[in-house]
């Protein structure tokens, strides 16, 4: 339940703190005193939208506090709590906070936690259930009344609905899929072939991933190779044929090896510079092997010049429609034979997820058609029951009925129809008066007979409304005497087993009250505030008083007023 709010700079309030209670807490006063800024503060700190407009004039911020107690450690508010990471405090308090600023900011908080707007929402449903002049457009929203039904058998329904949300997304997955392959295959012989004509050319051309390289080289080469052959056959006759005139390298070597093995006989100290020149004289043997090989295999063949530039034209070809290397256009081509693969297959896919999609769907239709089964024996139920609210609210001659309507199976339009809600239609219909015939709720209603079904549906619902707090704003629109008598007796069984914050002009409804709270604004310094007082039981007498016989109050007022809160506490 809310145990306390704390309002700051919004409107004509200052600031202000309500301690609420479990049960019946009321507020009344003046027109004008402040009652519906207060509940402007308690849906702000619901989630609803901000507007700036609330900030009390001449200040920078507006904020407003509401702390609730959880007295349930199943409450879905704790699960809620877990998904958002919040710690739950072990007194079972939680404190929201909305805090609103002139240049615009927007701050919610959950137990110190800053949350987001759309976080706030979705912990606030499951903790009040505020019924103003905006539910009334929601009841007259069509739309909306499935909710009233689905609520209304809330036990059967949900493990139906479940089970009808898991295989509608299952079939809508489905769906998915087939469009997609769909897509895929709209040109697929066409894709097919053009994917084939490409493995088939960079299969053909049967490349390496380093021959780009090496035919580079070797290209290089062979445009040299005149050059290199008068360098190597220079080099190899210097190394070891040499001239008549010119001896060799090798020839020379031997002879200074010879003169200096001759000058060792005498000084020995030469013999390690005789081992080295003796180890050069074998390692330039090596190399002048080596040189002669090279140059004996060396190719000058004009026709292999040719034959590489056109491989290397080819592999450039290959490059510039699949890649820029080698190592890219074999990546490429496994690409196109999985694509290739997957357009094969998903002919045959296709076929089998076309089978799967009906079995779903007629599975989907199987559970819709039991939802709907279901939903009408709970329409009429419904409308029985509230028929009999609505005469112990004075609309003795009400009749009212519940149409439940199918989707058009039919149709070409008839999936758009279906939803993992089912694919009914209801709509509220009612007839007021005798002799009026059953129409839409939105096209005959007043604002005193919106107030009554809707009190009405909330005190059929109340049983398996898991919401703990409830507040009525303007519930009291367009009703006095009697049918007020009825409407608060409604209030105070609905009070049992919920929280209710009401406001209220009436004194019948001010009486069944379990606390009472009047609103009333104080000038002080030329500045307009608006205070909250809990009245006492005396106070509380006097109060309804005057909401009996206005300004002046009188003995036959206050008498009045006390039976009125005799016959409450009677009535409860």
């Amino acid at each position: 339940m809310i145990s306390q709010i704390l309002i700051k700079n919004i409107a004509l309030i200052d600031e202000l703190s309500i301690d609420f209670h479990k049960g019946f807490n009321v507020l009344t006063g003046e027109t004008g005193a402040g009652k519906s800024i207060i509940i402007d503060s308690v849906n702000l700190a619901l989630g609803e939208r901000a507007d700036r407009d609330l900030i009390q004039s001449g200040k920078d911020y507006a904020r407003v506090e509401l702390l609730f107690t959880i007295a349930s450690k199943s409450s879905p508010v704790n699960k809620i709590l877990e998904e958002f990471g919040i710690t739950s405090e072990p007194d079972g308090s939680l404190l929201l906070v909305r805090e609103l600023t002139v240049q615009g900011k927007n701050l919610c908080r959950v137990n110190g936690r800053t949350v987001t707007l759309t976080m706030l929402r979705e912990l606030t449903k499951h903790l009040v259930d505020v019924h103003g002049q905006h539910q009334h457009q929601y009841l007259l929203n069509t739309e909306s009344h499935i909710d009233f039904i689905d609520q209304f058998g809330k036990n059967e329904l949900d493990k139906e609905k479940s089970l009808l949300k898991e295989k509608y997304h299952e079939w809508k997955k489905i769906e998915k899929e087939i469009k997609r392959i769909k897509g895929i295959n709209k040109d697929g012989v066409r894709q097919m072939d053009l994917l084939l004509y490409q493995i088939n050319e960079i299969s053909e051309a049967n490349l390496a991933l380093d021959e780009e390289e090496n035919l580079k080289n070797e290209l290089n080469l062979l445009l040299n190779a005149e050059k290199v052959i008068n360098s190597t056959n220079c080099a190899y006759q210097n190394l070891y044929t040499g001239s008549m005139d010119n001896p060799s390298i090798m020839d020379k070597l031997a002879e200074v090896i010879k003169q200096l093995e001759t000058a060792k006989e005498i000084d020995k100290s030469l013999e390690d510079i005789v081992m080295q020149l003796n180890n050069m004289q074998f390692t330039l043997e090596d190399a002048t092997i080596m040189l002669r090989d090279y140059k004996d295999n060396l190719n000058h063949e004009p026709s292999r010049i040719e034959e590489i530039e056109e491989r290397l034209q080819q592999i450039k070809n290959l490059k510039r429609k699949y890649g820029n290397s080698i190592r890219e256009i074999l990546d490429f081509k496994d690409k196109l034979e999985a694509e290739y693969q997957m357009l094969e297959d998903s002919q045959s896919k296709l076929e089998k997820l076309e089978s799967e999609c009906n079995r779903v769907y007629t599975e989907v239709l199987t559970q819709c058609k039991k939802i709907s089964n279901i939903r009408r024996q709970y329409a009429k139920k419904l409308e029985k029951d509230l028929v009999k609210q609505l005469k112990d609210l004075n609309m003795n001659e009400a009749r009212f009925s519940v149409l439940v309507q199918e989707a058009d199976l039919d149709s070409d339009q008839s999936n758009l129809y279906i939803t993992e809600n089912g694919y009914d239609t209801v709509e509220f219909l009612i007839s007021a008066n005798p002799g009026e015939p059953l129409k839409p709720l939105a096209k005959i209603i007043s604002g005193g007979e919106m107030s009554r079904v809707m009190l009405a549906l909330k005190t059929i619902l109340g049983d398996k409304d898991q919401v703990p707090t409830m507040i009525f704003d303007e519930i009291d629109v367009g009703i006095s005497g009697h049918t007020a008598q009825k409407v608060a007796e409604k209030i105070g069984k609905i009070s049992k087993q919920h929280q209710v914050i009401t406001v209220t002009h009436l004194p019948q409804i001010a009486s069944m009250a379990d606390r009472h709270f009047e609103i009333h604004k104080v000038v002080k310094k030329e500045q307009t505030n608006t205070q909250v007082t809990e009245l006492t039981y005396e106070e509380r007498i006097r109060a309804i008083a005057r909401m009996l016989g206005g300004v002046k109050i009188t003995d036959l007022s206050l008498g009045h007023a006390r039976d009125l809160i005799e016959s409450a506490n009677i009535a409860k």
